[in-house]
């Protein structure tokens, strides 16, 4: 079936939001829509909660290589990133990268974590009116990234911050902070500094990701130099960006939802399941796309080896036959079997529990203030179809009055 209606490759389609209705409508259909997009790349797109499941777990078939972008534009670095790789080799630096992401390691970060959040919500407070999203929701998880990866000295963890925005776009090259060649500076500046640092942690081991990554053996074989520094750039971008884009869009959900911030308010309990709903109801990256390495079929359609598809989490995640009532926003959902660290598989976001960790934190701390929080201006979106989230976001708090201390 050739695709009709809205151009979701067109990132002018999410302008105005993610278009679920046009989602509900495909879901509805049978089978699967075909669909070109400007660079004339055919997809075939899932839009359901199980096939994307299905195609998510058959890795044989659902292949990572080249690339889970769906444009040629946004893939530039060149470099084998760890998304970007099937077995063997997605499984060896898996395996080996997720020593610095243990249950263990991660509830390790929750007192420095809180300690972050408690420090921007007094700054945040004191002060005349921000950008949320600049301010607290992209340098929350960078500030956080800094501190697990174990980047030693504050004037440091400044610098690689830094260099860090300005490698940033979220899909939308008008969120750049810098020139086109800057960010590629600023890459270079990043891939410098941690090969740097692998090399002194080699030297003298502390108690940091750098440090576990370079101690992990698997089947005798260890991560060397340049692959964790390649490692640490990649996550400080991509590991920043899916908190970003889950407190902004959290936040405003929130904001327009305020009988679930009232309840919220009074129950601190129910902050794990807040956790897992914005997680859903935002799903920060939309999609990713997917190799076909073998003739298939999902949904009744076949789908030929060499052709494309695009996994579709934005409407998986709002598909009626698994979450009642889908679009509307409940923090006492349950169950809440959202996908939006993956389907499923090998692939599943190795930061997943880092970026639950992060907002979970934050809608703790931050629950008694946002009642006073207030937008002084229109959010603006990011201009992609890739991320779900905003780019700038003008706030100010009314009062602190009645906040915890």
């Amino acid at each position: 079936m050739t695709a009709p209606g809205t151009d979701l490759m067109d990132p002018q389609a999410f302008t105005d939001g993610i278009p679920y209705a046009y989602f509900r409508e495909l879901r509805a259909r049978k089978g699967l829509l075909r669909a070109t997009d400007a660079e004339g790349y055919d997809f075939w797109y899932l839009v359901r909660h199980a096939d994307v499941v299905a195609a998510s777990r058959d890795t044989e078939v659902f292949r990572n290589s080249p690339s889970t972008m769906t444009s040629v534009r946004q893939d530039s670095t060149g470099l084998p990133l760890i998304s970007f790789l099937d077995a063997p080799e997605h499984t060896r630096l898996r395996k080996l990268a997720f020593k610095g992401f243990t249950p263990a390691r991660i509830a390790a970060l929750e007192r420095p974590v809180r300690g972050i959040v408690e420090r921007m919500a007094e700054e945040a407070a004191h002060g005349d009116e921000f950008d949320f999203a600049e301010d607290i929701a992209m340098q929350l998880p960078l500030e956080v990234l800094a501190e697990l990866i174990g980047i030693p000295s504050p004037a440091d963890r400044a610098m690689v911050i830094e260099w860090t925005r300005h490698t940033l776009n979220l899909g939308d090259t008008a969120y750049r902070h810098s020139s086109p060649e800057k960010a590629v500076d600023a890459f270079r500046n990043l891939m410098a500094y941690f090969g740097e640092l692998a090399g002194q942690r080699m030297r003298d081991p502390r108690d940091d990701l750098f440090s576990v990554l370079l101690s992990g053996r698997y089947k005798g074989e260890r991560l060397g130099p340049e692959e964790i520094a390649l490692f640490a750039t990649t996550l400080m971008g991509a590991g920043s960006e899916t908190t970003y884009s889950s407190l902004t869009g959290g936040v405003l959900a929130l904001l327009d939802h305020r009988d679930q911030l009232d309840a919220l308010r009074a129950d601190r309990g129910l902050v794990p399941g807040a956790t897992e709903e914005i997680l859903r109801y935002v799903t920060p990256a939309t999609h990713f796309a997917r190799q076909v390495a073998a003739d298939t079929e999902i949904a009744g359609q076949p789908i030929r080896a060499g052709e494309r598809a695009v996994l579709w989490l934005s409407s998986a995640n709002r598909d009626e036959t698994v979450f009642a009532d889908p679009d509307r926003f409940d923090i006492t959902r349950s169950p809440n079997p959202h996908i939006t660290f993956g389907g499923g598989g090998p692939h599943v976001c190795i930061g997943k529990a880092l970026a639950v960790l992060e907002l979970r934190l934050f809608l703790d701390v931050f629950a008694d203030r946002l009642p006073a929080l207030e937008l002084t201006g229109p959010p603006v979106r990011t201009a992609t179809n890739f991320m779900n989230s905003t780019r700038h976001m003008p706030v100010r708090f009314r009062s602190t009055t009645g906040a915890r201390s």
